[in-house]
């Protein structure tokens, strides 16, 4: 039971991997200064990848946003100047040896730090999107994440 719980959470994690960043609509009017601060990196090395969904239908499959940063201190800051006001949710993991997966034991238990917004767990497998998603409505916005 834990390797399929671990294995939907690799799964989720590993959309990061492969997914490609796509335009959000044109037709939002209302848009926010977005940042999204992650801690507990650990350590400062290796890269940060980050998905975020618009979309419970989508959500861990189709990121409207596919980040990789380096991760350079054990705080990361990423902005996104003009967020349309909306429900989002995301994920995100240490990628410590830049080797563009999720790291795990033999198990399928991750072996690199991982997180969901509103630090949100699964039980068995990846936090929910009603436990994860959060609605961005002001101008000025930060979220903060922090990974296990």
């Amino acid at each position: 039971m834990r390797l399929l719980v671990f294995s939907l959470v690799l799964g989720t994690l590993q959309v990061l991997t492969s997914a490609q960043a796509q335009e959000l609509p044109d037709y939002m009017d209302e848009t926010s200064s977005f940042i999204l601060q992650i801690n507990g990196l650990g350590e400062a090395e290796g890269e940060v990848r980050i998905a975020m969904f618009d979309s419970e239908e989508k959500y861990t499959k189709e990121p409207v946003y596919a980040v990789v940063l380096p991760a350079d201190s054990t705080t990361i800051n990423w902005q996104i100047n003009a967020l349309p006001f909306g429900k989002y949710a995301i994920a995100v993991y240490h990628d410590k040896n830049t080797n563009g997966k999720l790291d795990t034991n033999m198990l399928g238990i991750p072996k690199e730090r991982y997180g969901f917004s509103n630090n949100a767990r699964g039980r068995f497998g990846p936090a929910s999107w009603d436990d994860s998603a959060f609605e961005v409505v002001h101008t000025e916005f930060v979220h903060e994440i922090m990974i296990k």
